[in-house]
């Protein structure tokens, strides 16, 4: 019984040991990543996103809900949505940025005269507590799109500063957003590449290539199938961790052809402002930062208009790497020229990570 007693203590040791290293890696990766987005060329791409700009600058500049009001506005980078909320007659607007570019936003604030409306706090929404003993806030503004959506896991940060300070009749923006999944046919150069390299075989790189997804630009002639909503949100009920999550997917084919990978992309929109706004990456829309999310299929599918690709879309966050998303794609098709089974895995890398 000692015996037993002694290794029960050696296993709770390794226990919490295991537990220890796993949140100092996670402190690690947080600290990497802080300074990562704290690189002023990142920012810049995010300026330069014009549908991006353009949806946020309207939902906020011209809203008589944000005069006089307190907002929140997490990750607020350069703090160009907070000056937003500011023009907008804001009475108070708290900027939330752990990352070191945070500096630059209460020198742009008082640049353009709105230092004294605009308090920028560096650290983690989840560590800070808001200053003047202020409890509550009436709007929260959050870029928290990452690629596939949930790339980047800053929706967690927006639910808790949603959770722990919004009040009851606030307002969120965006507050409503729309994961979807559809079919399309490859680039021969991006498919082709990696069998001919100079004239040397490399198609083993690509079968280790084909475990990543890839944020590429898509185009609208590339879809080969209708859409297929995977994923829906409304941010004032949305609960924790959405990131995890397992839909069915059935997308019905519009055209003959090959198929050679899946496409996700998102809209989101902003119901409360005074008119009907959304930004979408869809690949038929302009350009976005976010471009769209491809996951290459092993065996590309000759397909006939009418046929239906049938499956399920699987998405969690990694637990190994806070840049990771993971996915896993079931997919089965039974088509008059060919029927398969498909099971693949593949992880995302925070693009803005590798710039």
């Amino acid at each position: 019984m000692l015996e037993d007693l002694a290794k029960d203590e050696e296993k709770m040791d390794e226990d919490h040991s295991n537990a220890n290293q796993i949140t100092k890696d996670r402190r690690r990766q947080e600290a990497h990543y802080f300074k990562l987005y704290g690189r002023i060329e990142i920012h810049e791409w995010l300026l330069k996103d014009s549908v991006r700009i353009k949806a946020y600058r309207e939902a906020i500049q011209h809203n008589e809900f944000f005069r006089h009001k307190t907002v929140l506005d997490v990750g607020c980078g350069m703090g160009v949505l907070s000056i937003f909320a500011a023009k907008a007659g804001s009475k108070r607007v708290l900027a939330v940025d752990a990352a070191t570019i945070s500096k630059y936003a209460q020198q742009v604030a008082q640049d353009n005269e709105f230092g004294r409306v605009i308090t920028v706090i560096q650290g983690k929404v989840e560590d800070i507590e808001l200053p003047n003993g202020i409890k509550k806030v009436d709007i929260i503004v959050c870029d928290w799109m990452g690629s596939s959506l949930f790339s980047g896991n800053m929706l967690e940060s927006l639910l808790f500063a949603r959770d722990k300070w919004l009040s009851a009749a606030g307002h969120i923006y965006p507050d409503t957003a729309q994961l979807y999944l559809a079919a399309i046919k490859g680039r021969d150069q991006d498919l082709g590449f990696w069998h001919d390299v100079h004239g040397f075989d490399l198609s083993a790189i690509r079968l280790r290539c084909e475990s990543k997804a890839v944020v590429e630009h898509v185009t609208g002639d590339q879809l080969m199938s209708r859409v297929c909503l995977v994923k829906s949100l409304d941010l004032y009920t949305e609960p924790r961790q959405s990131a995890k999550f397992r839909s069915l997917f059935e997308l019905k084919v519009t055209r003959n052809g090959w198929v050679h990978a899946l496409v996700a992309y998102f809209d989101v929109g902003f119901s409360k402002s005074t008119q009907r706004i959304s930004i979408s990456t869809s690949p038929s829309a302009p350009w976005t930062h976010w471009n769209q999310t491809v996951f290459y299929l092993e065996t590309p599918l000759p397909v006939m208009a009418g046929e239906c690709i049938k499956g399920v879309f699987a998405m969690k966050p990694s637990e190994n790497s806070i840049f990771d998303t993971e996915f896993d794609i079931f997919l089965n098709f039974d088509g008059r020229e060919k029927s398969v089974t498909i099971h693949q895995s593949f992880v995302l890398t925070d693009p803005l990570t590798l710039c």
